[in-house]
Parts: C-alpha cells; structure tokens; sequence
C-alpha cells in the first residue's frame, strides 16, 4: 500500500511514525520546515514555541512511548486570568469570581443564574447563558470569546463552548472535563515543543519531501489517486493509494472541486525580550476583557525551567489585527500591571499564522456535516489534525488519532476492489 501524507507538521510526522515500514509512504511538506503549528526555535538563548503547548493525557500507552521518545518535565501547571482589574484562577472558580467581584458583579451572576430561562442552544452566547445566566456571560464569557474569534458571541456556535468551557461551580462542580482541568502537563526537557516533532522527524525524516506541495488530485479509476506536486524542479505526478492530508479542509476540498466555506481566524505572535529575570509566576496569563486586544501571554522559562539569567521571553498572543501594535500591547501589558515597572524591552520578534483557529460560527456545524457528506465519496482520504478536521484539537489528540487512523488502514479494501 503505498500512502501519501500531505502536511509534515505533529500530525503527519505521527501517522509516518505510527506506520513504520508496514507501509510504502511519503510525506510531502510545502515548505521548508517541519512541525506545523508544534514547533520551536532559538531566540536570545532562549526555547520558544508558536505560543507553547503542553502534553496532558489519560491513555498510558500514548504517555509512555511520547516519554520514551522526549525526555520531559512533569510540571505543575500554574495560569491565571485578568478580569476587571482581578487576577483569577484558570480554570475560573465561580465562588472565587463571587467573592472577588462583591456586591454588584456577584448579585447579578447569582440573580441571572437563579432566573434564567431555557432557550434554544444555537449559539455559543445561548449555551451560556442556559448554564450560567446573563451576569457571568457579561463578565466573562461574551468579552473573551469575542475578541478571540472577532465575531459576536450570538454568531458563535455552541460547539466551541462544549469543547472548551472550563468554569467550575453551579452545575459542572463535580462534573470536570480532565482534558480541561488537568493540574499537570509534560512538557520536554529541552528544545521547546517542537522536540517531539523533532524526534519524529529522526526517525521518519528520510520519507519526507521538503518543498512538495499538493497542486492537483485526481481520482484514479483504481481506487486511488494521482497527485500532482509541485517542487523545486518543476511539477511531478505520483499515484498513492491513500491521502492523509494535514492541510486546510477548505484547500484540499478546492482540489477535488468542493466548495468548503470554512473559515480560520489568523492571530499575531509578539514575542519580548524582557530584561528581568521572571515577569510572573505562571505559564499563562489570559486577558479577558474585550479592551486589551492580547488574549494570552507565555512565559518560556516556566515551561522549560531553564534560560539565560537576567531575561526572559514572554509570548504575547492577539487575534485583533486591526488595533495590534507593539506600543498598544506594551502599554496594556503595564497598565494590567503584567509587566513590572521599569523592564527594559531587550528585542521584540513578530510572527503571524494565517491559520491559527477554526472559526467556530453559527454556519460551522452545518458546513462541518456537509463537508463530511462531501468528502464521504472519498473513502480512501483520511484528514487528521486541527486544520484538516476544522476542529480545535491538542497534540495529545492528534497522537491518538493517528495511532487510530494507521490501525484502520489495513482494513481498507485493496484499491481495485468492486
């Protein structure tokens, strides 16, 4: 069986990984580099990722061979989130949000909650507002998730908050998600996260074709495909039994003439040099409120535990492009009193990603089902990943999945079949 991966990110750099030698593959990446979203490079002596991850997961047999092949840290996993001027816990404590925002905020939660009435859950803002009332969506969810996907949360789709709410107290006290409420998470013991991708890249790197990028796809009569490539040398064409695609779902459903409208938010990476030895104690600090466009900001050394003395490297993530400039986050980085008084800024470095969220509107499920239904004439194409799932997905998953998918490959028909 001869298997064509599209994509050299986590999730195509795993299914290589997962497959071995029990299959003829090749992983074509359209750039130069491997890693996607997951991986890491030096700056100022520093480790830092496209905005750090961390690996948390419940199967013990994914964990044992992820640390048999990365040597990592268990580390305990601190993050906070600024709101009005108070610094909260993450996952937010409705009680700690009560006491914190006494007497007005608190007596609205507590009255909205306690008058709430069902309603159709056909947004994310109504799929809060059934399990938290008016006053805590006001203060926390509307602004937040807003900024983040830069539409109104009325136009957001409930499938993003039942993938990510992570509120304790009222209803879900004693029902927590531990993918959301993990208290630890692995994270490697050097080279950033993109080390697993690395330690893949080891041992698969001589099946992957850097500058290979899928221009064409054809249906072959036997079952499978011929893809048309493009690379340094001009186009060639190869015939695979199977696609596994890592690449946006709308750009491979182009090449098959599918018209997917899916949509991705892009977000700006700011990262800062700071001449300090620490600016907080946490791995993240998320910024709820609508007016100070940086939704979350990491700081490398509290993943890797080490780094130059002296400075630190903070990682600023916005998603507001039209209000972002280096002086509006500096300004309300030290207004929120996030950065302490007087730092020196050493450098700054910018970085963009096109195509960092799925944008989870009111249209998602819909065009989610009618994509499957679409791509469902194409039995031998498995998408795997955040952008060819359009789903939020964490690399502890997409291990998982691709585990999954190379286990389900030898159940496939011959390609000639019928």
């Amino acid at each position: 069986m001869k298997v064509g991966i599209f994509g050299a990110g986590i999730a195509g750099l795993a299914v290589a990984w997962f497959l071995g030698d029990s299959a003829d593959v090749w992983v074509h990446e359209a750039s130069g580099a491997i890693g996607g979203l997951a991986r890491s490079f030096k700056w100022h002596g520093f480790d830092c990722d496209l905005a750090p991850h961390r690996f948390f997961t419940r199967d013990e047999q994914l964990l044992r061979q992820v640390l048999a092949l990365v040597p990592m840290r268990r580390v305990k996993r601190r993050s906070s989130i600024r709101l009005r001027g108070q610094w909260i816990r993450d996952p937010v404590n409705i009680f700690e949000v009560l006491f914190k925002f006494m007497p007005l905020d608190s007596a609205r939660i507590v009255w909205h909650y306690l008058a709430r009435s069902k309603q159709r859950e056909d947004s994310f803002e109504a799929l809060v507002l059934n399990n938290y009332g008016k006053g805590l969506n006001d203060l926390f969810f509307k602004p937040y998730s807003e900024k983040l996907f830069g539409i109104p949360a009325g136009e957001i789709s409930p499938s993003w908050g039942r993938r990510k709410i992570r509120v304790s107290g009222f209803r879900d006290l004693v029902r927590r998600d531990p993918r959301l409420y993990f208290e630890h998470f692995y994270y490697p013991a050097e080279n950033g996260y993109g080390a697993i991708a690395d330690r893949l890249y080891a041992d698969v790197g001589h099946r992957v074709r850097l500058h290979s990028r899928l221009v064409g796809l054809t249906p072959l009569a036997s079952g499978g495909y011929e893809c048309r490539l493009e690379t340094p040398t001009g186009v060639v064409t190869e015939s695979v039994d199977v696609v596994v695609s890592t690449l946006p779902m709308p750009e491979l459903g182009a090449l098959l003439g599918l018209h997917i409208p899916l949509r991705f938010r892009p977000m700006t990476l700011l990262y800062l040099l700071v001449g300090v030895d620490r600016v907080s104690d946490r791995h993240w600090s998320y910024f709820a409120d609508r007016d100070v466009i940086v939704n979350r900001v990491a700081e490398f050394k509290h993943f890797s535990g080490n780094g130059p003395r002296g400075k630190t490297v903070i990682c600023c993530e916005v998603t507001d492009d039209e209000h972002f400039s280096i002086d509006r986050v500096l300004d309300q980085l030290s207004r929120a009193d996030f950065l302490p008084a007087g730092a020196p800024i050493l450098d700054t470095k910018i970085i963009r990603l096109e195509r960092a969220y799925p944008i989870y509107d009111r249209a998602y499920d819909e065009q989610i089902d009618l994509a499957r239904q679409a791509f469902a004439a194409h039995p031998r194409i498995f998408h795997i990943g955040r952008q060819a799932q359009f789903v939020h997905k964490d690399v502890d998953e997409i291990l998982e999945e691709a585990r999954a998918l190379v286990a389900a490959l030898p159940a496939l028909p011959p390609p000639n079949a019928g």
